[in-house]
C-alpha cells in the first residue's frame, strides 16, 4: 500500500496524471487510512450480562478466543474497506466519464474486458493472485455459483475477470452474508486479505492504463531524493514486489 500510494503521489508529481501534487485524493486518502491501522481489539464479552468470564476459567478462556478471533476479522475487514474505497475512487479517476451509466464496479469491469492494453498480461503474479483469490471465495458457498459463472458464462478473464471476482465478493460482504466470529462458524479473513492484495493490483493496472507517458521516469520517493528514478511503467508493474528486486 505505502509504495502504491508513492506511486500515485509521483506520478502526481511528474504530471503524469491530473492533480498534480494533489493527484487521486479520494484513493490516497482511503490507502492511508487501511496501512496506518496498528491494532485492533474487540471485546464481543462487553455485551453479555451473564459475566460468567468473571467468575469461570472456561468462560474466560472461550471469551478470549473470541476476542482474538473477532479482532483479526475486524481488522481484515476494516483493512479491506478502506482499500475498496479506494479502489473505487481510482476507478472515478482513471475513467471518468467512461461507462458513467454504469456503477463503478461494473465500469471497471467493463474497462478492462474492452480494453486494448492488457496490462495485466505483463503484471507478475497477476493471473497467480486472481487465481488464490477466487479458489478461497469459493469456499463460500453462497457465491460459489456466480464465482463460477465469470469464466464458464460470461468468458472473462484477466483483469476484467478479477474486477467482477472483487464485485461478487464486495457485494456479498456488504449485505451482511459473511460468516462472521459471533455467527456460529469458525469465520475466515483469508478472503478478506486475498482480496485485497488483488484489489491493489487492480488499482495498480488502473493508474498504469491512465498515466499519460509510461516510458517517462518517475521519483521512487519525491520526498526522498536518493531513492532515484526508474520508468513509470516499470515502477507500476512492481510495487506488489519486494523494493530491493527491482528499484535497485
Amino acid at each position: 500500500m505505502k509504495a502504491l500510494m508513492q506511486a500515485i503521489s509521483s506520478c502526481g508529481h511528474e504530471n503524469l496524471i491530473d492533480g498534480g501534487h494533489e493527484a487521486w485524493p479520494g484513493a490516497l486518502y482511503a490507502l492511508h487510512m487501511a496501512v496506518s491501522i496498528e491494532d485492533v481489539f474487540v471485546d464481543p464479552s462487553y455485551v453479555d450480562e451473564s459475566k460468567s468470564g468473571l467468575y469461570c476459567d472456561i468462560a474466560w478462556d472461550f471469551d478470549e478466543v473470541q476476542r482474538e478471533e473477532a479482532s483479526k476479522y475486524v481488522a481484515a475487514l476494516t483493512i479491506f474497506n478502506f482499500t475498496w474505497t479506494a479502489y473505487e475512487a481510482a476507478i472515478e479517476h482513471a475513467l471518468g466519464p467512461d461507462f458513467s451509466k454504469d456503477k463503478l464496479p461494473v465500469q471497471a469491469r467493463k474497462f478492462f474486458a474492452t480494453s486494448d492494453k492488457k496490462f495485466d498480461d505483463d503484471l507478475i503474479t497477476f493471473e497467480r493472485s486472481y487465481r488464490g483469490a477466487r479458489q478461497i471465495c469459493r469456499r463460500i458457498h453462497d457465491i460459489r455459483e456466480p464465482i463460477d459463472m465469470i469464466e464458464k458464462k460470461y468468458n472473462l478473464k484477466g483483469a476484467a475477470a478479477a474486477a467482477e471476482l472483487a464485485r461478487i465478493f464486495r457485494n456479498h460482504i456488504f449485505h451482511g452474508k459473511d460468516s462472521t466470529p459471533l455467527s456460529g462458524e469458525r469465520a475466515m479473513v483469508s478472503h478478506f486479505y486475498a482480496m485485497t492484495r488483488l484489489l491493489l493490483m487492480l488499482v495498480q493496472l488502473l493508474l498504469l492504463h491512465h498515466v499519460r507517458n509510461a516510458q517517462l521516469n518517475i521519483p521512487l520517493s519525491f520526498i526522498f531524493e536518493h531513492k532515484g528514478e526508474l520508468p513509470a511503467r516499470h515502477v507500476l508493474l512492481n510495487l506488489h514486489r519486494p523494493e530491493p528486486r527491482w528499484a535497485a
